[in-house]
């Protein structure tokens, strides 16, 4: 089966293990769990987390943050481009008495 007869899910998770196959100190994914279907995401995510190398850095934009959520060490929101909150996970939620799934939802009202 060529690329472009999968799905977008599928494709998806073969750039996630395209990418996450080299032995970088940093990856950048763009929404790499959007066109992933629920039951698949949480594998994926334990799949990059656990094979990620301990001086390696990732960094994700997603708005998919629930997901994500017992991954996040440092949390950055932007709007427009703008850095809106940036902070340690665990100290913004204890600051806001918020999930970080719920301060994002409270500051992009």
């Amino acid at each position: 089966m060529k690329l472009r007869e999968m799905s977008k899910g599928m494709r998806e998770k073969i750039q996630i293990a395209l990418t996450m196959s080299r032995r970088a100190k940093l990856y950048l994914l763009d929404e790499p769990i959007s066109g992933i279907d629920p039951a698949a995401r949480d594998e994926i995510l334990d799949t990059v987390l656990n094979n990620l190398a301990p001086d390696s850095l990732l960094v994700m934009s997603t708005h998919l943050i629930h997901d994500l959520e017992p991954a996040i060490d440092t949390v950055v929101f932007m709007r427009h481009g703008r850095i809106t909150l940036t902070g340690n996970a665990d100290d913004l939620r204890a600051e806001h008495g918020l999930s970080i799934d719920q301060l994002f939802r409270k500051v992009f009202r």
